[in-house]
């Protein structure tokens, strides 16, 4: 046990760099993916289709996604679980690196026909896997290595990458896009997807020189992993899935409203240029960007129950904000409506959400539990957002139910966040004691 303080100061700083890292490559991939479906894939890969259907189904691949993260959640919780964090953080950022290059790679369906298509869907499922064990895991190196008293404010920087990955994105894709004549088209949309392989041996050459957990260390060398994770994670715990999918709701449907259908109706709706949107957007982004750990260091301060609360209690109102004042047309009040949601908002939501997880799934069945209570609220409710709220305002014509649906949310995820804290926290400290001790140095270093 005496050897874990060490192993814990020498490897933070490269965990931290590990997680923002990946983080970044996940919400950069989404960004670019999702543009692209908007503007390009429709007419390379659909070209039959009309030009609405033909968006339709490029979209339709993107869902394909948020579908398969569930998937990759099951897979990659019992990898993380029976094989180690480390080795499951390499092989779902390989899975997901690899994925990305080669659909910037993809023929046309002018040059192979049918297969094209085929192809696309196919790589965007992988995408979808391998994402669905990315969060959890590199949620759970930070906290498992972070000193008890400091859990919030490193488990908070595994969110830190999705601003820095709207920010890469929204840049890669700026310059894509102004090629001109019909470069953009032919080869210019690749770019932003070939581009990823740069962050991806980044991130690859971070968490290869990363140390495994001392907490699985030592269930390893104790012979004290479970056979089948899963399945005793939701014989013993499917109430704390359950109440965990809960505490995640709220943020997820609030960034996707935020950074996707807010942008949308400003410019469908409302009638702005693009810029006016993306420009505030960014900005906020940038703010975000420095919310994220303060909150994480307020967790420390206060606790993960009270930033998470006050996440649930600004999330009520953001939506009924942040569409007011995008139907001001101003971009300094949609600016303000942004950064309001996911500075002050959605960084409060999800700072606190990697440690109070992984204190409430018992370690031996910890990356499953954390892998799919994220997943399935950022796939059942996160992915549906922008299909849901255009299907609300076209019923309605109207926000409010958008609004109200988010502030729906908010409360769910408040009463989840009282329910939660409630249940039994785990202890590595005691678990690790209970099993018979720390692995040696030799272990922990593998």
């Amino acid at each position: 046990m005496s050897s874990s303080p060490e192993v814990k100061r020498a490897s933070i700083g490269r965990l931290g760099s590990a997680a923002v890292a990946g983080t970044t490559l996940e919400y950069y991939d989404f960004f670019i993916y999702g543009t692209s479906a908007a503007l390009v894939f429709g007419k390379l890969f659909f070209p039959s289709y009309s030009a609405l259907a033909g968006t339709l189904a490029a979209f339709a691949t993107l869902a394909v996604g948020f579908f398969a993260r569930p998937i990759g959640a099951l897979i990659f919780g019992h990898l993380g679980d029976r094989l180690g964090r480390r080795a499951t953080l390499i092989t779902s950022l390989s899975m997901m690196g690899a994925a990305t290059v080669l659909i910037g790679c993809l023929p046309t369906e002018a040059q192979i026909g049918w297969l094209a298509p085929v192809l696309l869907v196919v790589l965007r499922f992988a995408q979808g896997i391998s994402i669905g064990g990315e969060w959890g895991g590199a949620a759970l190196m930070l906290v498992e290595h972070a000193p008890e008293r400091r859990r919030g404010f490193y488990g908070s920087l595994v969110y830190v990458g999705a601003p820095g990955g709207l920010l890469l994105a929204t840049l890669a894709v700026n310059v894509s896009t102004a090629i001109s004549g019909t470069g953009f088209i032919e080869w210019g949309w690749r770019l932003p997807f070939l581009f990823s392989s740069v962050l991806f041996i980044i991130s690859l050459f971070i968490r290869l020189g990363l140390e495994e957990s001392p907490v699985f260390a030592a269930l390893e060398q104790n012979q004290a992993k479970v056979r089948a994770p899963i399945g005793r994670l939701f014989k013993s715990q499917w109430r704390d899935i359950l109440l965990a999918a809960g505490v995640v709701a709220p943020g997820s449907v609030l960034f996707y409203v935020v950074s996707t259908y807010a942008v949308s109706y400003g410019t469908s709706v409302a009638g702005m240029p693009s810029s006016s949107l993306l420009n505030p957007l960014l900005s906020a982004a940038a703010v975000y960007f420095f919310a994220i750990p303060l909150c994480g260091w307020l967790c420390d301060v206060f606790s993960q129950k009270a930033v998470l609360l006050a996440g649930c209690l600004l999330s009520i109102p953001s939506c009924f904000l942040l569409f007011f004042l995008v139907d001001s047309k101003s971009p300094g009040l949609i600016f303000a409506g942004m950064a309001f949601a996911l500075a002050a908002a959605h960084a409060a939501l999800v700072s606190p959400q990697a440690a109070m997880l992984a204190s409430r799934f018992d370690p031996r069945v910890r990356f499953s539990g954390v892998a799919i209570c994220q997943a399935i609220s950022v796939s059942v409710l996160g992915g549906a957002t922008p299909f849901l709220a255009t299907l609300l305002f076209g019923w309605t014509g109207s926000t409010l139910l958008i609004s109200t649906w988010m502030a729906v949310c908010g409360v769910i995820g408040a009463v989840s966040v009282v329910a939660l804290s409630k249940r039994a926290i785990y202890s590595d400290e005691e678990i690790i004691e209970e099993i018979g001790g720390a692995p040696s140095p030799a272990v922990q270093t593998v």
